[in-house]
């Protein structure tokens, strides 16, 4: 009995692998330690008098469930603005870069530079502003089962996908401008830093779309036990 409850229980926070697996071995831990402690004699009813005494699966499942969700609200708020820093470390550094080589862009590709410049820092900026307030967003600590925490999760979901969004649009800009910076020249050993850190904002961008995908699929199913989300 005491093993069928705690997979039940388990099978609620599929989830989050590493917590339902952690609750798990815990909840069948005391549960055993419960039965060990009982002095009536008959083991089949110690366990189900543990069990009793040890609550409903499914109100225990939605407090892990809340805290899980709280914990990867955090993370992936944190994990906006450290992208959003490690790209912007990287545009910063080619931009350096061509300050200090003198590597200037072709006249006749000037204008179509300056063009995809301001939507580039027009969509960083989206992703910067998305990003913080996001993550200011999820940082309250208003009790996880109240109306105001489930509206908060929601605007949160929506400003991830904004940050996301103005992230990836960045990007594809910065590759737009390094072609433009790179046309005209013969390839040499100068082409390495503006390649590769270019390379980084597209890892640090994929790496970001990967992560908030799984996140909030996982996030979604934790969030079932808060009920349905307002809409407004």
């Amino acid at each position: 009995m005491i093993s069928e409850y705690a997979e039940s229980l388990a099978g609620k926070l599929g989830f989050d692998r590493s917590l339902s697996q952690r609750v798990r071995q815990e909840v069948e831990d005391h549960l055993r330690d419960a039965v060990a402690a009982d002095r009536g004699g008959d083991t089949l009813a110690a366990e189900r008098r543990a069990i009793a005494n040890f609550g409903d699966p499914q109100a225990i499942a939605a407090q892990f469930a809340v805290a899980s969700l709280t914990r990867q609200t955090r993370e992936i708020g944190v994990g906006v603005m450290l992208v959003i820093a490690g790209v912007f470390l990287a545009m910063t550094t080619r931009v350096t870069w061509y300050d200090l080589t003198q590597w200037a862009i072709c006249d006749d590709l000037m204008a179509l530079s300056e063009m995809v410049g301001l939507i580039d820092r027009s969509a960083f900026w989206l992703a910067v502003i998305g990003g913080a307030i996001g993550w200011a967003t999820i940082r309250s600590h208003d009790e996880a089962f109240h109306p105001s925490y489930r509206k908060r999760l929601r605007r949160f979901f929506f400003l991830c996908a904004i940050a996301t969004t103005g992230l990836i649009s960045a990007v594809i800009c910065d590759g737009v401008l390094t072609v433009l910076r790179l046309s005209g020249w013969e390839f040499s050993v100068d082409f390495l830093i503006p390649i590769f850190s270019m390379a980084v904002e597209v890892v640090c961008a994929a790496a970001l779309v990967v992560n908030i995908r799984g996140a909030m699929r996982r996030m979604a199913s934790a969030a079932a036990f808060l009920g349905p989300l307002p809409s407004n």
